[in-house]
């Protein structure tokens, strides 16, 4: 099986963060940055930030404050090393004569960004061992020099040791996340989704009312949504996922809808229900950091909606209240893994699960708050069986209309491999 493509991703939605240059520190100083030696010190860096930190990658990679060129390959070292990190380190195990835990973290960091380079980046062959020793040189380890020289040059010389075959292996995924896609969605679909989610997520927007649509921007299947050959974002638009856009226009929100969103941070779709110009707009999350800054998110657009700090699984209203409610529930989030790859490093089995209680905890109270009639809308950004179709295949789910993916007897499925877009499940279920 040939090894999973790569390329650089830029995030969709997001919090706010610090810019890391002019005066932002890290464990080696200011990060910002010369040509290529630094460039690949800082990638190395902000790897081992996401990787041990807990970081996020679509933020970590803003932080940096450099030349275009410099910041482009910075990110297609973070992404690229993120995403194959479990090969990378299967590479360096079979060719060390040390174990990973006995190798210090920033030596270990750039051989996975030097390794990264050998087997699936653009880099000129002989640059690699060389960046690679004075990146750990630069992070003050000199010592490791040698060490660092001979695994990239015996990498080079003798190719991946023991080059995996089976598909988990090679797009660097838990074992039990493809059994449980492929018992989901079967062999195939399972497989061109982790092929495709090993690539570049596309820059989708969309306009807000009365925003004239800029020149050579392309529609995408999901009505609303749009992206740019050149991958341009015009200043007015709203970056936002098509399957995000798809998910609000499966809610159906009338101008006489009293609506609610559940698990309603960071705020994007939040945004898109109130452009539909709603009645009134509840939003409900649990975290009141996520809920200030969501609510500030959409005081800036412009808009209003009443936000409240709730359990999902609790609500605070009567039943009945609502016309629509959309529950946009936390889940294991496998179909941000072009946008966010270190989530095949943290999802686990027991997470799933927890998960999956959860989310149909917070689906039989959004039916108990919608009147007769009225509609709720399930999504999740994920493709695992039990967060899907376990949640609302006992529920009387049904696919959204006019939407494109894969249609199912009790929802929606989008990803990367169907629709260009996240992964994404939406169910409808009608009161």
């Amino acid at each position: 099986m040939p090894g999973p493509a790569d390329r650089s991703t830029r995030g969709q939605e997001g919090d706010g963060c610090s810019r890391m240059g002019q005066g932002g520190q890290g464990r080696s100083g200011s990060l910002r940055v010369k040509r290529g030696v630094e460039a690949r010190s800082v990638a190395a860096e902000l790897v081992g930030r996401v990787v041990r930190g807990g970081a996020w990658s679509n933020l970590v990679v803003r932080e940096v404050d450099l030349p275009p060129d410099d910041a482009r390959l910075v990110r297609h070292l973070v992404y690229g090393t993120i995403r194959n990190l479990p090969r990378l380190d299967r590479a360096i195990r079979g060719l060390s004569s040390r174990p990973l835990p006995a190798i210090h973290a920033d030596v270990l960091d750039v051989l996975r960004v030097a390794f990264h380079e050998v087997l699936f980046g653009r880099a000129a062959a002989h640059a690699v061992p060389d960046t690679a020793v004075e990146s750990v040189r630069s992070l003050g380890h000199g010592r490791a020099t040698g060490f660092v020289n001979a695994l990239v040059r015996n990498l080079q010389r003798g190719g991946e040791p023991n080059p995996p075959t089976d598909p988990a292996e090679v797009f660097s995924l838990p074992g039990w996340v493809m059994d449980d896609l492929t018992r989901t969605w079967g062999r195939d679909q399972a497989l061109a989704f982790a092929e495709a989610a090993h690539e570049d997520a596309p820059v989708s927007f969309r306009m807000r009312p009365g925003d004239p649509l800029p020149h050579g921007a392309v529609p995408t299947p999901v009505p609303g949504a749009f992206v740019h050959p050149e991958g341009r974002v015009p200043e007015q638009a709203v970056v936002q996922d098509a399957a995000s856009v798809a998910v609000v226009e499966a809610l159906g929100v009338a101008p006489d809808h009293r609506v609610l969103e559940v698990g309603a941070a960071p705020g994007g779709k939040t945004l898109a229900i109130w452009d539909r110009s709603p009645a009134s707009l509840a939003a409900v999350d649990i975290h009141a950091r996520r809920i200030r800054q969501a609510a500030r998110r959409l005081d800036r657009a412009g808009g209003s909606g009443w936000w409240v700090r709730a359990d999902g699984t609790r609500l605070p209203f009567r039943s009945g209240q609502f016309d629509r409610v959309l529950v946009d529930a936390p889940c294991t989030g496998l179909g941000t893994l072009r946008r966010r790859p270190e989530v095949r490093l943290r999802v686990s089995i027991g997470e799933r699960d927890r998960l999956a209680a959860l989310q149909r905890r917070m689906v039989r109270q959004a039916v108990d708050a919608v009147r007769p009639g009225g509609r709720v809308v399930y999504s999740v950004c994920t493709l695992t069986g039990a967060e899907t179709l376990g949640v609302v295949e006992n529920m009387g789910g049904r696919p959204p209309a006019d939407l494109p993916g894969s249609r199912l007897d009790h929802g929606l499925l989008m990803g990367p491999h169907l629709t260009g877009t996240d992964g994404m499940f939406i169910s409808v279920l009608d009161r």
